[in-house]
């Protein structure tokens, strides 16, 4: 297990809370490599270890779990050690004999049946793998009964026979019960060759055994510490971690212990991760896009698969969903040809649509292919696979309604995800999938290309490939994964996405920052290309959904506000408002990266559409002059049912606007947010354009819940928790 180089950071945090990182210096920054990330292996080849042998297929512990699992290529063999009433180490993983052979019936008086009661001689009259062929029932092979529970000589012997290139991977069970352990087993190994690098490595939930065996072994034998996710619950991780970096070149974490977190907390020490027990490729591929050195499992065939043939490493996705058409989204972990099955039918039985493409080193091995041809107002599933691997990766979404269909629709919104220390996982994903929505709208920020996560630790992305990382560190979130699994999403972006405030055409870094963008979402080519990122979406006559490109377009949030000061462009704004006056649909949703009144951005160097003037008079900037010029536009032309939507701003908000001061509502503006970020209390409106708040809650992490119900003439809006709970819920009519 050879380990790459890599430079240390410390940062403290704890399980359950964080405290922000501390960025690197730029001498070191300037040392890394292209890629900065934590979340990727620091050793030359990640290793798959079989847990007690290729479990999932023959008997724990036994001579055909063993030899199957070297014939199936894993790179280690684990080996679970106790200790008979008569000194003999054998390989078991229970404390009690009970669960894995027959000794209730040879031995029936003699319970708990513990393996230290026991002499080699009575645990050999045992029989250690009827069990297993009765669980497996009538599809198990009965040449499994009568398996025999061996010896530490016996397991090596075997396993040496076999392959002598498979290396062992040991660990001592209950050491404090078995005095003298670690002495004979050191013994054994140092007999049958295996005490040296490479061939061996030993762990142990015992720090007390692993620091009794670091002076008995050479010093690049690795010991490896394992982790029960109770051993590190409430724990400061930074310093759990600080303390088995002293005698410990690994860590064994229980796999839902490992988060990005974790990751870089172990990397930035050179500790390996090597988590347990993980045995689907689903759990496999999220284990791996976290950059673990090894993987524990029962299955090794499939670690050896996936270690062998490309696959769908960060989950899939679909977009810009239309009445017939969609855009479906995937990344493969090496470049390879994708293929994409689409169907109404969740088995894929009636023959699916079939699109292939080849994911690109130029694009990060994304893809991104297009749909024509579907049918309006359907619920769709696909799946994707690379090309020679057998792992594969389902979604659905659904269709807009045609025309001028009027349906039911739900949708979420939100956004402001890895910023200020705030790492996946994101719980508010799992809550808004489990209300089904029709779409989800990922108002920007989606990632923090400017701030220290485990994927650029120094805070500065800088290349592509820091970019890059940002994008992938979010999609080792499940709960995200599952959301955009589950139903279609339309990204829009913002300025975390390059650099806080920042003004496209002024910004250095905007190309790089679109690039990645661009590759890790769901877009059209011609939405995406720089000069557009506005567009519109219907969903029949229910909904329109009108998408601003709050960034490319922008002068300088310095420059002083007038009649020449921009933020969409005069081709963008003369586009919304032409948009604004054909749209017939129920609601006209106008989906805004930044806020109409809640101050944001710095004095004088205001980033939102309000000047806030009421907190500094003097201050010029800001967009208002446009924005009056939408205001008036939305007025004098009787435009009805107008919401804008937006996030930003780190706390949630619904305001209702009356710019003419006749009493009556104009428009509206709902205001979600942080899905994961720093949380922020409410402060007090720009008064220019007649706000009146509704409600506005700070201080957790929350989401937007739009519902519109044509048939009832009516639109209800909610905010809701990362736990799915209703912090606020307001309807409203439609008019006519």
């Amino acid at each position: 297990m050879k380990k790459k180089h890599i430079l240390p950071l410390s940062l403290a945090l704890c399980i359950g809370g964080s405290t922000f990182p501390s960025p690197i210096s730029n001498v070191q920054a300037s040392e890394r490599s292209n890629s900065q990330s934590m979340l990727e292996p620091i050793v030359d080849h990640v290793n798959v270890v079989a847990h007690r042998g290729a479990s999932a297929y023959a008997p724990e512990h036994t001579k055909e779990a063993y030899e199957m699992a070297i014939r199936m290529q894993a790179d280690f063999v684990e080996i679970d050690l106790h200790m008979t009433k008569d000194g003999q180490l054998v390989a078991i993983h229970d404390s009690s004999l009970k669960r894995t052979t027959n000794v209730e019936e040879v031995f029936p008086d003699r319970a708990p049946w513990l393996v230290k009661d026991f002499t080699l001689a009575e645990i050999k009259r045992l029989d250690a793998g009827s069990w297993f062929s009765e669980a497996k029932g009538k599809h198990s092979k009965k040449k499994y009964r009568g398996q025999k529970i061996l010896t530490l000589d016996e397991a090596i012997r075997i396993i040496q026979k076999k392959n002598k290139k498979t290396a062992l991977f040991i660990e001592t069970k209950s050491p404090k019960t078995y005095p003298g352990m670690e002495e004979k087993l050191v013994k054994i190994l140092e007999r049958t060759g295996y005490l040296k690098k490479d061939r061996l490595i030993l762990q142990s939930f015992s720090e007390e055994s692993l620091r009794k065996l670091q002076p008995m072994i050479p010093e690049d034998v690795p010991l490896i510490q394992l982790y029960t996710p109770s051993m590190l619950k409430g724990k400061n991780l930074d310093e759990a971690l600080a303390e088995a970096a002293e005698y410990a070149e690994g860590i064994g974490p229980d796999k839902s212990l490992v988060t990005p977190i974790l990751m870089q907390e172990a990397h930035e020490r050179m500790l390996t991760v090597q988590p347990y027990t993980v045995n689907t490729k689903d759990e496999m591929v999220e284990q791996l896009s976290l950059g673990v050195d090894g993987i524990i499992t029962n299955n090794p065939d499939h670690a050896v698969e996936l270690e062998n043939r490309p696959y769908i490493s960060h989950g899939a996705a679909s977009g810009e969903v239309t009445d017939t058409s969609a855009v479906l989204w995937a990344r493969s972990n090496e470049p390879s040809l994708l293929k994409f099955e689409i169907s109404q039918d969740p088995r894929f039985k009636k023959k699916p649509i079939v699109k292939k493409l080849k994911a690109e080193k130029e694009n990060d091995s994304t893809a991104q292919v297009k749909v024509d041809g579907l049918t309006p107002n359907t619920v769709y599933h696909y799946r994707v696979k690379a090309h020679k691997g057998s792992n594969e990766v389902a979604g659905t979404f659904k269709t807009a309604p045609d025309g001028k269909a009027e349906e039911p629709l739900t949708l979420v919104w939100g956004g402001d995800t890895g910023g200020q220390g705030n790492i996946p996982p994101f719980k508010s994903f799992s809550a808004m999938a489990d209300l089904n929505p029709d779409f989800f709208l990922f108002s920007g920020d989606t990632i923090y290309a400017d701030n220290p996560t485990p994927a650029v630790p120094d805070g500065s992305s800088k290349t592509i490939e820091d970019f890059r990382a940002k994008y992938k560190e979010n999609r080792t979130d499940p709960h995200l994964r599952k959301l955009l699994q589950s139903t279609s999403t339309y990204a829009i972006w913002d300025d975390h996405e390059v650099i806080n405030d920042f003004s496209g055409p002024s910004e250095p870094l905007t190309s790089t920052g679109l690039k990645a963008f661009t590759e890790y979402w769901p877009l059209l080519k011609e939405n995406s290309d720089p000069s557009k990122l506005f567009h519109k979406y219907s969903w029949g006559n229910t909904l329109d959904l009108i998408v601003l490109n709050n960034r490319g377009y922008r002068d300088p949030n310095t420059q002083v506000d007038g009649p020449d000061k921009t933020m969409l462009g005069k081709e963008q704004l003369n586009w919304l408002k032409q948009e604004l006056i054909q749209s017939d649909a129920k609601v006209k949703l106008v989906a805004s990266s930044v806020p109409i009144s809640i101050p944001t951005g710095k004095v004088n160097h205001r980033d939102g559409w309000a000047n806030a003037d009421h907190i500094d008079p003097n201050d010029p900037t800001g967009y208002e002059t446009e924005f009056k010029q939408i205001s008036d536009f939305i007025l004098q032309n009787e435009i009805k049912n107008v919401n804008f939507v937006t996030t930003d701003v780190h706390y949630a908000d619904m305001i209702q606007y009356d710019p003419d001061r006749n009493g009556s509502v104009d428009y509206r503006e709902l205001v979600s947010g942080p899905l994961g970020a720093v949380m922020i209390n409410p402060p007090e409106l720009d008064p220019t354009f007649g706000p009146e708040r509704l409600y506005a809650e700070g201080g957790f992490f929350n989401f937007g819940v739009l519902k519109v119900d044509p048939k009832e003439e009516q639109m209800t809006v909610e905010i809701r928790d990362e736990n799915g709970n209703v912090h606020y819920k307001g309807n409203f009519p439609i008019e006519k």
